[in-house]
Parts: C-alpha cells; structure tokens; sequence
C-alpha cells in the first residue's frame, strides 16, 4: 500500500514538477535515507555549477559540494556506471578511500553523511555530465546497503521514467512552436537566445536581416556579430546582451538601454531591443528549454509603402503621421524616435497627437495596439 501511493506521487511530477521534493522524502523514508536529491553535474569544460533540487537535505552542504566538489569522488564513480540501476557509491570506492579527501571533511563529515545511494539517469549522463538521484545515508545506515539498495530497486524504473517524461514535458514548456507561429507573425526582425547568447529561433525577417550584413550578422558560431567599423557599438551591444541574460540567469543587473547600430549601406540605423525571458518554474527545464532573451530589431528602412498606404486610407494620416504610427507598433517609443528619425521632439509629439485625434485613441500603447495589426507586406520602403 505505501508503494502504490508512492508510486502516485512519483507519477504526480509529470503534471507539477514541483513536487519532486516531496517525492524525495517519501522515497528516504521509504528506504531510511536521510534526505534525498534530483542532481545535474555538467562536465568540467561549462564551467557551471550543477543543478539540484532537495528532498530534506541541508542546503549548506549541498552549497559546499556545488561551488567546490561537484566532480568528487562519487561523482566520477556513478558517472561510470551504469544508468537506471541503484547502487551504493562507496561500493565503487576502495574501503574507506572516500575518509581520505576533502569533499568528506568539507560536506560529509560535518553533516553525517556516510554513503549515497545512487541511480545515474541516462538522460542527464551524456556529453561528459553525470545526473540522476541521489540518496543520503548516516553511518548507521551506512551498514545496511544492500538493504537500502533492495528497498529502492522496485522504484527506481519509476523514478526514471517519471523524470524523463518531466523533462519530455519541458521540451515543450517553452511553446517553441507556438513562439515560432509568434516570431513570423511580428512586424520586426526577432529572435530568441539561449544562456550562452546563442540563436535558438529566428523569424524570416530576423534572417534576411541577418543575412545582408549591413550593421548586424549572424556569426561562425550562430551569435550575434556587429559588423560596423565603430568599435564602440560592437561593446554595446555586447554589454546588453550580457546584461540581459545576467537577468534571466537571476543575477542582480540591470538591463541596458536599446542599442543604435549604424549601417555601411548608409540606410537608416537599426534599434536592437533585448528582453530577459522568465526563468522555466522547475530548474530542470532549462536543460531542455533553452530560450532566455527575445530581441527584436527594429528596422526603418523596412517598412513597406503597402502598409503605410493601407494605415494612411484607413485613417487619413500623412506619410509622416503613418510613419511614427508604425515605429510605435514596432517598439519604438514616442521618445526614442527623434534621434531615430532625424526630427525634433516637437515635431514627433505634435504627429503623435494627431495620429491620435484621426484613429480616436489616447495613449501612445492604444496607438501601437491598433497598428500592430498592420504587418509588413510588398517592397521594403528605402526612402
């Protein structure tokens, strides 16, 4: 009867990820461990420290081992064994070799902890990483592995099963489809970076873009690359994307502002906006959900004389009004298009104003919501 409402709850994590704490309770006391783990060690070479998540362990220890010991001796032990199957870590060891090094005085010994059982999960054990769960026991414990191993082989495929259909789910948290579908649909070129800065999806606008090399490109490794002369726009757009994804990783920055990119062609400067995207709610996600900043370009000279056509017939604004019109909706604020477009403040405030008087919005977000429906169409507009 307790392995059936064990086996529900371990199933219960598909559907809310979260609760895999407290299947790693339940599962320690089922075997009598002190407290059990969900771990992700990556290889020596990212230089990033693993990812865990607690069932009733101290997070001071669990501090220690990420920031000093992730590759200890446990570690590249279980790495080496097989996956799906429970297994006492010091089995692997010489007798009592486990005593002799520093990850034992620094986080086993103060804690008493003796031995681990086990289950290295084939789906975080690839490209030199070693994961899966882990299980804690005290020196008591400690003489009864065989025991504790026992206790723990009917579950094991349970629990591997369950984690890889979290992480399955996590293939899809992030809507990569339906971000797709979004991308195309918006007005501007725009694109999804990974925590490395790395393109995961770019829109057709984004790629032909990219592609022409005029102020931004894509690069040999799929990044972004400036490929103005101006040394000094290269570091900024370096810094706000660093600044960006620092957020998204939870550090404590601040964003930059939008970044002007000059053009060789000589065409109007492109805008790059750069937003942090939430981190995923189970940090296991992120493994297989990758995407944590959107940026979006705003490009001037992109602008087609269909669809200024189409918003002056629809409302009656001129050429100039249906200009700051579509900038507005592509994410440029009333504030930033003086220096974008060449005029003065005044100017930009009294088109603004009349925009809103011929459309009968009020507010400058009224206005990019009405012409956001606009998407670009027929020739790009150079003039």
């Amino acid at each position: 009867m307790l392995e059936a409402r064990l086996l529900d709850l371990i199933y219960s994590t598909v559907a809310d990820p979260l609760r895999w704490k407290d299947v790693l309770v339940g599962v320690s006391d089922h075997i009598g461990a002190l407290g059990g783990m969900l771990a992700y060690v990556p290889p020596p070479s990212a230089r990033r420290p693993p990812t865990q998540i607690l069932g009733r362990l101290p997070e001071e220890p669990s501090l220690i081992f990420r920031e000093r010991h992730a590759w200890n001796p446990w570690t590249v032990a279980i790495s080496r064994y097989q996956t799906g199957k429970a297994v006492s870590a010091n089995s692997l060891l010489e007798p009592g070799s486990i005593r002799k090094t520093e990850f034992y005085a620094d986080v086993l010994a103060p804690w008493g902890h003796a031995d681990i059982i086990d289950i290295n999960h084939k789906a975080l054990s690839v490209d030199g990483a070693a994961g899966g769960f882990g299980f804690c026991l005290s020196d008591r414990s400690a003489g009864r592995t065989e025991e504790h191993v026992r206790r723990l082989d009917p579950l094991t495929p349970h629990l591997c099963r369950a984690l890889e259909a979290s992480l399955l789910v996590g293939s899809h948290a992030d809507g990569k489809r339906q971000i797709s579908v979004i991308l195309d649909l918006m007005p501007n070129a725009a694109l999804m970076l990974d925590g490395r800065g790395c393109i995961t999806q770019a829109n057709r606008a984004a790629e032909t873009l990219l592609r022409q090399s005029d102020g931004i490109a894509f690069n040999s490794t799929g990044g972004l690359e400036i490929v103005s002369t101006l040394s000094g726009e290269r570091q900024a757009l370096s810094r706000a994307l660093k600044s960006v994804l620092d957020v998204a990783a939870g550090a404590d920055a601040t964003i930059s502002e939008p970044v002007r990119i000059s053009r060789a062609s000589g065409a109007a400067p492109l805008l790059l906006i750069a937003v942090p995207l939430p981190r995923p709610s189970f940090p296991f996600w992120e493994l297989v959900a990758p995407s944590r900043a959107l940026v979006v370009i705003v490009d001037p000279a992109a602008k087609s004389r269909a669809t200024s056509s189409a918003v002056q017939a629809a409302y009656g604004l001129t050429a100039a009004e249906a200009r700051v019109a579509l900038l507005l909706a592509s994410g440029v604020t009333g504030a930033q298009m003086p220096g974008l477009l060449g005029v003065t403040a005044a100017t930009v405030k009294t088109q603004l104003r009349c925009c809103f008087e011929k459309t009968g919005t009020h507010s400058q977000a009224e206005l990019s919501r009405l012409f956001t429906m606009f998407p670009p169409t027929g020739r790009p507009d150079h003039h």
